[in-house]
């Protein structure tokens, strides 16, 4: 489903994936977690990186047993084509709703902090040109501006946090469990989702160097983001405590405006905006390109740049749907953010246990 010449490297491939991961740190992510987790938010993340590479080994290992193919090419292979297809479709359907959900929360968040009163459908139309033309250019092009926008983005959100530190209240993170240690592992595995974009590399894997390179990048990438979310979401609650902390609307950026040295150093949250418009464009640009994708692969469909006029008609009628912004973050968020794992890793683990059962791929299929 990609092209042959849409090749890149390493740290193109490390990037594209890790910021589509990182992005999330900047939109209700934060506030969700410590919503759902109390003070232990910080480690269900971690929690939720371990599930996370658990689940991202099994996926592996059935990527392993059908080399040189892709995870839809492997749905048909196991499924047959009838269902390998319908499950390809519906991942395109679940990532054109992620997408439109994503530009949503992007807008109304703009919306509060910087542009009141712009109507929601001239940023949300500007915004889909922006990814219509990335898209356009393919995979590969994204690759780079990812690999461009990829330090300055963790940098800014470093200096942030770093910024931030005579904030910082160590009382705040007490009590320690949270709401209890078993709300805590159950809000983590469902919490696994936030790394669900780590399946993508099984989307690339023809563009990429091969299984080895799918497996160090794939550790890699989700240990980097695991970082970043449990360091992120620690500095919000020593910040804000706890019941402040679940009330922001964007944690990383609360965190922006209050920082205040002196009159000659202030206002950091101009860091913040320009580095959330670059990250915000990158995942929704990926999400809505592989939603392209998929479905021109479920169809055999060999050109998709002709798709992407309708797909972006879809995604902004998509991101006009909820009334507010609080349907956003109580329906479409909890959907991707909570349950995302049962389209992205639930699925590929199903088909690796069906392809043991029937005894499909390995050495004799591949033979």
């Amino acid at each position: 489903m990609e092209n042959k010449s849409d090749e890149f490297g390493t740290y193109e491939t490390i990037a594209i994936v890790t910021m589509a991961m990182v992005a999330k740190i900047l939109y209700t992510s934060t506030s969700a977690t410590i919503k759902s987790a109390g003070t232990a938010a910080w480690y269900m993340t971690i929690i939720s990186c371990i599930v996370t590479i658990v689940f991202f080994l099994l996926i592996y290992k059935l990527m392993a047993r059908f080399p040189g193919k892709n995870i839809f090419e492997i749905y048909e292979a196991v499924l047959g084509k009838v269902l390998g297809k319908l499950a390809t479709i519906i991942f395109s359907i679940y990532l054109m709703f992620y997408c439109s959900s994503s530009i949503r929360e992007f807008v109304e968040m703009i919306k509060s902090y910087s542009l009141p009163n712009t109507p929601p459908s001239i940023i949300i139309g500007t915004f889909i040109l922006v990814l219509a033309l990335l898209c356009y250019k393919g995979i590969e092009n994204i690759a780079r501006f990812s690999y461009l926008i990829f330090y300055p983005v963790l940098l800014g959100i470093c200096l942030i946090l770093v910024l931030a530190i005579p904030y910082y209240k160590l009382n705040y993170i007490k009590p320690y469990f949270g709401y209890g240690f078993k709300k805590t592992a159950f809000v983590g595995f469902l919490r696994s989702s936030a790394y669900q974009e780590v399946l993508l590399l099984c989307f690339i894997i023809k563009s990429i160097h091969g299984l080895k390179d799918l497996k160090k990048i794939g550790l890699g990438t989700i240990l980097l983001s695991g970082v970043f979310f449990s360091v992120t979401i620690l500095c919000c609650i020593m910040n804000f405590g706890y019941g402040t902390g679940q009330e922001n609307v964007s944690g990383v950026y609360q965190l922006s405006r209050m920082i205040y040295y002196n009159r000659y150093f202030q206002r950091i949250e101009a860091v913040f905006l320009f580095i959330w418009v670059l990250a915000a464009i990158q995942n929704a640009a990926l999400s809505l390109y592989f939603s392209i994708i998929t479905y021109c692969g479920s169809f055999n469909i060999k050109e998709y740049k002709n798709l992407i006029l309708p797909f972006c008609f879809f995604a902004f009628m998509g991101a006009l749907i909820p009334s507010n912004f609080p349907e956003v973050i109580e329906i479409n968020m909890i959907v991707i953010r909570q349950y995302g794992l049962f389209f992205s890793f639930v699925p590929a683990v199903i088909v690796l246990i069906i392809s043991i059962l029937l005894k499909k791929g390995g050495e004799k299929d591949n033979a």
